[in-house]
């Protein structure tokens, strides 16, 4: 057992010993913290590329991709005597968005439903959103939200809220 022992100490030790005589053969280069952390980023970078390739490749997660909530992009305009709201929902249908004000917070919901794929679909990507939209926002104080009209078109949904005493 103590052999066992000394010849893997031995093992190690001439291991470092090597080691140590190519770093001082080596001509040691400065240190460049940015470049360092430029690699770092590399590497990071290439980690969560995979790792979403992987999430978005792996057919038993499939009934959690339905379940994410997405963030709707809006816009808000002013447009003297009201203000135009559009957000970008698509592939939802009209009966299924939702538009409501409280406290002075505009909230705008739907949903798209996943397509009935057939046995003879022969899919090779698919990366369509199929789940919920929510989006909030501070509407400004003269919006008069009580009398907001919606129209959804093109897989835009637009909100025109007139400004109060307008």
């Amino acid at each position: 057992m103590k052999r066992k022992i000394f010849s893997s100490i031995a093992a190690v030790l001439l291991t470092t010993a090597t080691l140590w005589a190519t770093e001082a053969k080596t001509t040691p280069q400065p240190l460049n913290p940015f470049e360092e952390i430029q690699k770092l980023q590399q590497e990071m970078d290439a980690i969560f590329n995979r790792l979403h390739q992987r999430f978005l490749n792996d057919t038993s997660l499939s009934t959690l991709h339905g379940s994410f909530i997405k963030t709707p992009a809006a816009d808000i305009i002013d447009k003297g005597d009201h203000y135009l709201i559009k957000a970008d929902i698509p592939g939802a249908e009209a009966k299924s968005i939702k538009v409501t004000e409280k406290d002075g917070i505009l909230k705008i919901e739907a949903s798209t439903e996943k397509e009935e794929t057939r046995k003879t679909d022969n899919y090779v990507s698919q990366e369509r959103f199929v789940g919920s939209f929510v989006k909030m926002m501070t509407l400004p104080k003269d919006a008069d939200a009580s009398k907001l009209k919606t129209d959804y078109k093109n897989g835009v949904l637009e909100i025109t809220i007139p400004k109060k005493g307008a």
